[in-house]
């Protein structure tokens, strides 16, 4: 299973952590693998040209199944909303794949999920 967790502080998303295999198809035919893939790399491709911000990713060396979004806090106040624009994306349209998908893909995020 893929576990998605979001990492809330004051100011919005802190860090978006993406771990685990769906498991849902064969090796290189997991469309819920690819979907999780497509939309997490897509948003952090756009990070960059849309925010100038490099932005600051861990993934797994072998292996995959693991990557972690630690979001800028130090930036100007408009680039620091476009940023968390970005994060708010990406985890609305993970959300998207766990309604379909929900037995691959699990997302705790307290926002999106009937919290503050």
């Amino acid at each position: 299973m893929i576990e998605v967790i979001v990492s809330r502080a004051q100011h919005g998303i802190h860090e978006i952590c993406i771990s685990g295999h769906a498991n849902a198809g064969a090796y290189g035919a997991d469309i819920v693998c690819s979907a999780v893939s497509g939309i997490s790399f897509g948003i952090l491709n756009s990070v960059q040209p849309l925010t100038g911000l490099t932005p600051q990713v861990s993934v797994a060396q072998e292996g995959g199944g693991f990557l972690k979004w630690t979001l800028a806090s130090q930036e100007a106040a408009d680039i620091l909303e476009k940023q968390q624009l970005l994060a708010e994306s990406m985890v609305i349209a993970l959300l998207s794949v766990e309604a379909q998908y929900g037995k691959y893909v699990k997302v705790n995020d307290h926002k999106w999920q009937g919290g503050v």
